[in-house]
């Protein structure tokens, strides 16, 4: 069984070269996509629920929330800044776990744990999804680049019909690895 030595969290408090944090990103895809596969929504996906090894290839742990789409009830789970607004409705499928993808690829970006400035006003958690509801989500910071930015902001739109699949975010973030790699080589 292989060792896992510390979470997201942990990882980007010591910050963390942009093509590791690509490499976790696309580790969390892969993980969700096999999760959705199985009809399973895990519900709480964050920084603290994602375990890296010793390569710092990261696993989705904590499947307390994880539920068969099928048996979705109107539980209201999770962490607010990554819960999707349609949790405070009742009526939501997988597309929960890409919207809090969204949230997580954010911080994975801006490879730190500080929470967004957009959210500095948020007291209390009834603050925070009162914040989500009204559409308010992580400010752009300077360093992202268009791509990375397009991600996110996909991910968490509202309306989660208009959410891309997991398999084109995947394949935006090889894109970007790639391209990380070829710039780097040449």
């Amino acid at each position: 069984m292989e060792r896992l030595k510390r979470d997201l969290y942990a990882a980007l408090k010591n910050r963390l070269e942009f093509s590791i944090r690509m490499r976790i990103a696309l580790d969390v895809v892969e993980g969700l996509r096999y999760l959705h596969g199985l009809g399973l929504v895990h519900r709480d996906i964050k920084l603290k629920n994602v375990l890296l090894d010793e390569a710092n290839r990261a696993r989705i742990t904590d499947l307390g929330f994880c539920k068969p789409e099928v048996m979705m009830s109107g539980s209201l789970v999770g962490t607010p800044i990554h819960m999707a607004p349609e949790l405070f409705t009742s009526k939501y499928d997988h597309t929960v776990d890409v919207y809090a993808f969204g949230i997580l690829f954010w911080y994975i970006c801006s490879n730190g744990v500080k929470l967004p400035t957009n959210f500095d006003i948020c007291s209390s958690k009834d603050i925070l999804w009162s914040a989500v509801k009204k559409g308010v989500r992580p400010e752009r910071l300077m360093d992202f680049s268009d791509e990375c930015w397009e991600i996110m902001t996909k991910c968490w739109d509202t309306e989660p019909s208009h959410r891309p699949y997991l398999g084109e975010v995947q394949d935006n973030i090889e894109q970007i690895l790639n391209t990380t790699r070829t710039t780097t080589t040449a």
